[in-house]
């Protein structure tokens, strides 16, 4: 269901909009597993360095793959409906179940991978807002991956090399 419609900024400064003016885009829901559709309200708004969305996740879906950042820092209000966060670092994993009201922070650099996920009949709403580091690395361990966001770059980790692997040959 998605929208191609523009929004209809208002004021002065073109700095208001109304959620219902911004366009709303369907993500992963081919993969079965994820499914939502987001609205990117800081797209609209043109902003700088904030990124801010209001998401809504569907019945029996995942947000997007287990993962957390190195640079950047996120924070989650939620809306509407009844959600589970799943959060976990190298010491272990737990369940938070999640309402209207509650905010969930994951500071940068922490190493708290997340992700949220809607055992409902409802749909799942939230206030999704993150600081933009084109230089962030984002790791992903269900699926030992590894994105670098400026280069676009996503590799699974493999072996550990070292610093000058691959660069004593002849040349």
């Amino acid at each position: 269901m998605e929208s191609k419609k523009s929004a209809a900024l208002r004021g002065r400064f073109r700095n208001v909009v109304h959620l219902d003016e911004v366009p709303a885009e369907e993500w992963a829901r081919e993969t079965g597993r994820f499914g939502l559709v987001g609205q990117e309200v800081a797209v609209e708004l043109g902003s700088k360095q904030l990124g801010y969305c209001v998401v809504a996740l569907d019945p029996g879906r995942a947000s997007c793959p287990y993962h957390f950042h190195h640079s950047e820092e996120e924070l989650f209000h939620v809306l509407s409906g009844v959600g589970v966060l799943r959060q976990g670092d190298s010491e272990g994993e737990e369940e938070v179940e999640l309402r209207a009201g509650d905010f969930v922070s994951f500071p940068a650099g922490t190493g708290i991978a997340h992700q949220f996920l809607n055992r409902s009949s409802a749909p799942f709403v939230y206030l999704a807002v993150s600081n933009r580091v084109a230089a962030d690395v984002c790791e992903y361990p269900d699926s030992d991956k590894l994105l670098v966001r400026k280069t676009g770059t996503l590799v699974r980790r493999g072996p550990k090399l070292g610093y000058f692997d691959g660069e004593l040959g002849e040349r």
